[in-house]
């Protein structure tokens, strides 16, 4: 018996977003925001994604018992709104250093969360281009999640340049 496989749609191209480079980027330039509508599914999907299984993030009566208004998202999961933002606005060759947030409203079921920021500070250090981006999640009701992500971007001198830090770390530059 000869398996069956779905016909593969060739045609479908996801677009690349365009590369970021360090010398095109100034202090107080903002970054482009998105907004998520946090769906029950999605909610689901992001426990599932990061095994994070109590209930207060999957079951409003769980998360009612414990004093909050309905499920909501979990800590990883409000960074990977972050992420998929700031991915998306620095290219392929960029890459994430560090991030530091704080939480400070619930983001529920139900919410759209309107995530973006904007170059706080850009400088080199160690043969690496960085850039701080001062990060905001707004709720419906007010701003959700404050922070910083510091990401290290190519030069359109060496636009394939990336690093990679390890454990301690202290990044090694490398050219793909």
């Amino acid at each position: 018996m000869q398996a069956f496989y779905p016909p593969v749609d060739t045609t479908v191209r996801w677009a690349i977003p365009p590369q970021v480079y360090f010398e095109q980027v100034n202090e107080g330039d903002a970054i482009p925001a998105v907004d998520f509508n946090l769906t029950v599914q999605r909610m689901i999907m992001f426990v599932g994604a990061t095994r994070n299984f109590p209930g207060l993030h999957h079951n409003d009566r769980i998360a009612q018992a414990n004093g909050a208004t309905g499920i909501f998202l979990q800590n990883n999961s409000c960074l990977m709104l972050w992420e998929r933002v700031v991915s998306d606005w620095m290219g392929i060759f960029g890459r994430v250093r560090s991030a530091t947030f704080r939480i400070t409203e619930f983001h529920l079921a139900g919410d759209t969360i309107h995530v973006g920021g904007t170059i706080h500070k850009k400088w080199q250090e160690n043969g690496l281009n960085l850039v701080d981006l001062a990060m905001e999640s707004k709720t419906p009701r007010r701003v959700g999640m404050t922070g910083t992500v510091t990401v290290a971007l190519p030069s359109l001198k060496y636009p394939s340049t990336t690093p990679m830090w390890d454990r301690d770390g202290k990044a090694t530059i490398v050219c793909q």
